[in-house]
């Protein structure tokens, strides 16, 4: 990396750090409320009910490792955990830190023996997955945003143009899986791209091999895939309803879901690390204006960021760690 490239990173995640911030410190003010009494709701917590949390969040995380471990056949639930968890600790920390992320759990996967075919395959089936559940919560919370009388909080029009992108690479996405000719002629118009800024490239080729190594795990495991996100996603729905439960909000219908929904939105904007500050605003801004009580609002969405961004930093850097000293003597899967 050359020394304007890493200062451009620096800048951009001091920059990023700095936003993060700003925004959890005006937080309160923006919604109405006070750190006082947010505070005071969250003491409020007994140990016996951050501990069932916690069981919630566990729970949830290893519904996800089965999704991961369809994602890549021979990956065990416990390494996709573990893949989970160390990803999403660097993620958090960095400002698009979802590429570090990406290249540790390459890392690991070699180590155990993957090709990089393997991962590559199994990178394109979890991220899709991925944000077609966070879309599919998004378009059931649109669904019955005129029942639930939730339209202010999630209006379709701003929803739809922040979705556009993303829709748009799906749609993309969609094509080339669709059909073999698409993919080699996609790879084509890659390779000339590339071959602006680097002297080869062989898109042409390794983009119809990795539709069929897609297209082969989803035939495979459309079952635990389906089923591992869609309890993923009902464990993190249940873990949003404890938050608000234990810090005496009432969360009814419309608010769970479209809690849910803005938050999984928000979360494919990756501004800062984790979406930390843009998500917390966005969220409680949204429920606030569905009736929510500003302080017990606050301090339910910033516990269960608390499970779903905050200790994943601590528990995903120590499970790295550990494998990193497990797997230091340890001759490397062939």
């Amino acid at each position: 990396m050359t020394k304007s490239a890493r200062a451009r990173r620096v800048t951009i995640s001091l920059f990023a750090a700095a936003a993060a911030v700003a925004l959890l410190v005006l937080l309160p003010g923006t919604v109405g409320t006070t750190w006082q009494l947010v505070g005071g709701s969250l003491t409020q917590v007994s140990l016996p009910e951050l501990a069932l949390l916690g069981v919630v969040w566990m729970a949830g995380l290893c519904s996800h490792s089965y999704v991961l471990a369809a994602s890549l056949p021979g990956l065990t639930k416990r390494r996709g955990l573990t893949l989970n968890l160390s990803g999403s600790a660097v993620s958090n920390v960095l400002p698009l830190g979802g590429a570090v992320g990406t290249g540790l759990n390459f890392a690991m996967t070699r180590r155990w023996g993957f090709s990089a075919g393997a991962f590559a395959g199994f990178l394109a089936v979890t991220t899709l997955v991925n944000v077609l559940a966070k879309l599919g919560v998004v378009a059931v919370a649109l669904a019955l945003s005129p029942v639930l009388g939730s339209t202010a909080a999630l209006p379709a029009g701003r929803t739809g143009l922040l979705l556009l992108p993303v829709l748009a690479v799906l749609g993309l996405v969609g094509w080339v899986l669709g059909r073999a000719p698409v993919a080699g002629r996609a790879g084509r118009g890659l390779d000339r791209v590339v071959g602006m800024f680097r002297s080869s490239s062989s898109l042409e080729s390794s983009l119809p091999e990795l539709r069929s190594a897609i297209l082969g795990v989803v035939r495979r495991g459309w079952r635990p895939l389906s089923l591992g996100m869609l309890a993923y996603l009902f464990l993190q729905a249940a873990l949003l309803w404890l938050c608000f439960q234990v810090v005496g909000a009432s969360l009814g219908l419309p608010l769970l879901i479209t809690g849910l929904a803005v938050e999984r939105l928000l979360t494919l904007v990756p501004i800062t690390p984790g979406g930390a500050g843009v998500v917390e605003v966005g969220t409680i801004a949204a429920l606030v204006a569905l009736g929510g009580d500003p302080p017990l609002v606050t301090a339910g969405l910033l516990l269960f960021r608390g499970f779903t961004y905050l200790l994943e930093i601590p528990v995903g850097g120590t499970t790295l760690a550990i494998w990193l000293v497990w797997n230091r003597r340890r001759p490397v899967a062939a």
